[in-house]
């Protein structure tokens, strides 16, 4: 820590002199570190490309920086080689972590194996999801998504609904989760392979509200499932504030996919529901579901609980009642501010919040 101190005020003093591209070396420098500081809490070498895509903005470290308009992958190739040179980073199987954390490689590609068991299995039981009616596309997240899934992992799901039939998506979805023994109650403190539908967005407000380092990570790391190109597209427009956290974010560089086998039969049967469920049938089905999905949300004791966020609205769901985002960032913030390259602590999203419009009629 002491050298790397030198080596910025080196740099500042050359930068003052009107060599404009030191300076832009450590802020570099100090991204990576950062982006590492962040994965060693989860236990997650990055690769270079890694590095580069999904980079901590140098802004969210030094606020007032003037930032260079584009850090390309040969300046994260650079900025690693000097971090090697002065023995602040490690490297292992063409993974790079921070210095004291070997194991990690080997830790990460042990992981994987399991996520390409449970990735096979994830898509054949979301094969029958097609069924479900209203629902408009799905990404999978969290462990699965980044690779880390170890063999008590549930498969967690972000689902994007139909405006006006939220509340009737989720009911129809749970139902056919729990046909084929693969939907996670609430009374599950593990649930090894089963589908965890912890958030539910409407596809009239795509914008995800609550916005942190963490969530911009999580986001950026969503995996297409069952979801057409265009909507993928809509979804990171609507939701390009990751680009304040994550600095090379683009949503065309969404190039990871997971495609469930389609099913015209099935996609049949879903349509044929919808359009049952059509005008004020559907509206009064969905004011029941809404009401009575609700009562049960509020007399959850889960709902209550410190730590996490629960949101029930209109047009959106959103159940992590005990999220590891504090934990990943007091982590974060603990290690940044050792490594000396940011006394900016990053905030959570808004947890220990309930979110929620009970009872309220109408779409």
């Amino acid at each position: 820590m002491y050298e790397h101190k030198i080596t910025i005020i080196i740099y500042g003093v050359l930068a003052c002199c009107g060599s404009n591209n030191y300076y832009t070396v450590v802020q570099i420098s100090d991204a990576i570190l950062a982006t590492l500081a962040y994965y060693d809490g989860l236990d997650y070498p990055l690769s270079a490309f890694e590095l580069y895509r999904y980079l901590v903005n140098p802004q969210r470290l030094k606020p007032n920086i003037e930032v260079v308009e584009a850090i390309t992958l040969k300046d994260i190739y650079e900025a690693v080689e000097g971090l090697l040179e002065r023995n602040q980073i490690q490297e292992e199987n063409g993974f790079y972590y921070l210095r004291g954390r070997s194991g990690l490689s080997a830790l990460r590609l042990a992981r994987e194996k399991i996520s390409a068991q449970k990735w096979r299995l994830c898509l054949r039981r979301a094969y029958w999801l097609q069924m479900a009616p209203w629902i408009r596309g799905m990404f999978v997240s969290g462990s699965l998504a980044l690779g880390t899934a170890s063999s008590e992992s549930d498969f967690d799901i972000l689902v994007l609904v139909k405006p006006s039939r939220l509340y009737l998506a989720r009911l129809f979805l749970s139902g056919m989760a729990l046909l084929i023994g693969a939907r996670r109650t609430r009374y599950e403190t593990i649930a090894p392979d089963k589908f965890c539908f912890n958030h539910y967005l409407t596809t009239d407000a795509l914008r995800i509200k609550h916005e942190s380092l963490y969530n911009a990570q999580t986001y950026a790391r969503l995996v297409p499932m069952a979801i057409n190109s265009t909507l993928v597209g809509k979804f990171f427009v609507e939701n390009l504030w990751i680009n304040k956290y994550v600095y090379n974010f683009t949503p065309h560089q969404q190039t990871i996919r997971r495609a469930v086998r389609p099913s015209v039969f099935l996609k049949g049967v879903a349509r044929v529901v919808e359009f049952i469920g059509q005008g004020r049938i559907g509206d009064s089905l969905e004011n029941w579901a809404r009401q009575y999905q609700q009562k049960r949300i509020t007399n959850n004791p889960a709902t209550h609980a410190s730590g996490g966020r629960v949101v029930y609205t209109n047009t959106e769901l959103e159940f992590h009642p005990h999220s590891f985002e504090r934990i990943i960032l007091d982590h974060y913030n603990a290690t940044i501010r050792h490594l000396g390259i940011s006394m900016n602590p990053e905030p959570d999203s808004g947890l220990k919040k309930i979110v929620g419009q009970l009872f309220k009629a109408g779409p």
